[in-house]
């Protein structure tokens, strides 16, 4: 069994190293001709993205890779560039000073990439807005425009958050929400949203982080916890970190759901707090949400549908903080403004490129890892019920899945 595990590897790697080379190749032939108007810098999120992506395994990565290429609106060009690091590598449990600054380095590498090809703003995508190189590279390139994208982002999933309370019929003033990580940047969005419309919040977060918990109890009077076992029974989950000790796994999903109803799970995590994996342990007792992308049918993947896949994204759909990159972009009047901060203020500006109009960006129609979700009955359901969905919409190899999970 271990032998054919590493010859069916070994096959895959093969398969992916060829494809994604091929991918290179007409991702260049095809890009839209001229400069770029935007450039995102990203880590490698996980292991999927290494296989999916033509590598073997991390150790493989090159310092910068260019990737996926873009065009919004018919006419403004941007281009995504990996740098040779995991998310896990920058901001995770075993991240070092040495890790840190190797990918600090990659990342300088590929700003001056970006720049050289003409982008004059560039996003800290991913994990690399961890990076200690706010300060540094601002000095560098005066007259580019840094962001990290997180004020649209932010948007979109205050906006989910809403929708999904909308779809399930939940009566917010009479639910509890569970807020994972609610100090962050992503979770003190979640925290004012819940908050302002009336929800029962419950922060928990880090041991670590206990005073900054403190200081979230004392100014919006919610509950704190540091461990799933104190939050008790909640309707939904907004989960604002993908850190092992705050993921969703199938057991602490039935430490946080009532009996017989499905948990509503927000994820605007890359990687997801609760990966398929989780997921598919807790199928038919959660309904889960991918959060914080953007939709605009005049957002062109070069290269489509290969690259939407590529990016485990579909057509149309970007993250929140890529959507924000080309508003910036197109939008000379906000360059003068700092995008490195997150506010009231920007998000009230970005709030103003939030919709179906050109020039913007819409909450997309629901989905989870980009499949469409359309039942929000709030009721547990079995395997069989879930399969017998599948194959009455002719879903066949998803209902098949979902017998054998």
């Amino acid at each position: 069994m271990i032998e054919m595990k590493k010859i069916k590897d070994v096959v895959l790697f093969c398969i992916y190293f060829l494809f994604a080379r091929i991918v290179r190749y007409l991702l260049a032939v095809l890009d839209k001709k001229g400069p770029l108007d935007v450039a995102m810098i990203s880590n490698y999120r996980d292991a999927v993205d290494v296989k999916k992506f033509g590598f073997w395994g991390a150790k493989s990565l090159p310092d910068v890779l260019s990737w996926a290429r873009y065009v919004w609106e018919g006419q403004y060009k941007a281009r995504l560039f990996m740098v040779g690091s995991l998310t896990g590598d920058i901001g995770g449990d075993d991240a070092t000073p040495e890790s840190i600054e190797k990918a600090s380095e990659q990342f300088r590498k590929a700003v001056k990439i970006a720049v050289d090809l003409g982008a004059r703003v560039i996003l800290y995508a991913a994990a690399t807005k961890r990076l200690p190189l706010w300060k540094e590279l601002k000095l560098k390139y005066p007259d580019v425009i840094f962001t990290i994208g997180d004020n649209f982002t932010g948007l979109l999933l205050g906006e989910g958050i809403l929708d999904a309370f909308n779809r399930t019929g939940l009566n917010l003033k009479n639910s509890r929400v569970l807020i994972i990580a609610p100090y962050g940047l992503l979770g003190s969005v979640a925290l004012h949203y819940a908050v302002n419309s009336g929800a029962q919040v419950i922060g928990m977060g880090n041991p670590k982080r206990v005073t900054l918990l403190k200081g979230l109890q004392k100014k919006f009077g919610i509950e704190i916890c540091t461990t799933f076992e104190e939050v008790g029974k909640v309707d939904m989950v907004v989960a604002c970190n993908s850190a092992s000790r705050s993921q969703l796994t199938p057991e602490r999903v039935e430490l946080l759901r009532e009996a017989g109803k499905r948990l509503i799970v927000i994820d605007p995590n890359e990687p997801a707090n609760m990966p398929p994996e989780f997921f598919n342990g807790s199928k038919g007792r959660v309904i889960r949400l991918d959060s914080g992308n953007g939709y605009s049918p005049r957002l062109i993947h070069v290269l489509e549908p290969v690259t939407p896949w590529l990016l485990r994204l579909a057509k149309g759909i970007t993250w929140g903080c890529f959507c924000e990159t080309f508003i910036i972009g197109t939008s000379p009047e906000l360059r003068a403004m700092d995008w490195l901060k997150v506010n009231k203020g920007n998000m009230a500006i970005m709030r103003k490129y939030l919709g179906s109009g050109k020039g913007k960006f819409a909450l997309p129609q629901p989905t989870c890892f980009n499949k469409p979700v359309i039942d929000f009955d709030l009721a547990e359901k079995s395997k069989w019920k879930l399969a017998g969905e599948e194959f009455r919409g002719l879903r066949l190899v998803e209902g098949t899945k979902t017998l054998m999970l």
